[in-house]
């Protein structure tokens, strides 16, 4: 019996993206996560979504099942430090978006990807946040950046 192919939706996707950016940000101490504005950032082809660089949101405009993945090359000021990244939905961490890397040396670039499915309505809202463990605020500059979302199912 033949596999049934189902055609892929290429009816919204939306990409940010920051490249070479040396300009940097506080993120303060604290348990509770930092919404991240992409400095230097750049909106790349985007369709039935709407791109906010300057609050760093994108917005859905259509309904359905979106694979979403983002790229992070971030250097930090300060050592030893457990950073974690998220995707937030509506103001809320989507668990599935979820990245922890441990900054073990200031000034070096550390990677950190994160990719997963989200199903989500029209009117939703992806963002992304930050927070660490360090006792003080930390200053990152995220050289390159490539967020992504795209519709793989209606």
């Amino acid at each position: 019996m033949p596999i049934k192919q189902e055609k892929l939706s290429h009816e919204a996707y939306a990409e940010i993206y920051v490249h070479e950016n040396s300009t940097s940000a506080s993120i303060p101490a604290g348990s509770t996560y930092t919404k991240v504005v992409l400095a230097n950032s750049v909106i790349g082809n985007y369709k039935n979504c709407a791109v906010d660089i300057t609050n760093g949101n994108m917005t859905i405009s259509k309904s359905g099942t979106y694979f979403v993945n983002g790229t992070f090359s971030s250097k930090l000021g300060t050592s030893d430090v457990i950073w974690d990244t998220a995707i937030f939905l509506n103001g809320v961490e989507a668990n599935n978006l979820h990245m922890r890397r441990r900054f073990s040396t200031s000034g070096y670039t550390f990677n950190v990807c994160i990719s997963g499915l989200l199903k989500l309505n029209g009117g939703d809202v992806l963002d992304v946040r930050v927070k660490h463990n360090n006792a003080s605020a930390v200053v990152i500059t995220n050289e390159f950046t490539n967020l992504n979302i795209g519709c793989i199912s209606n």
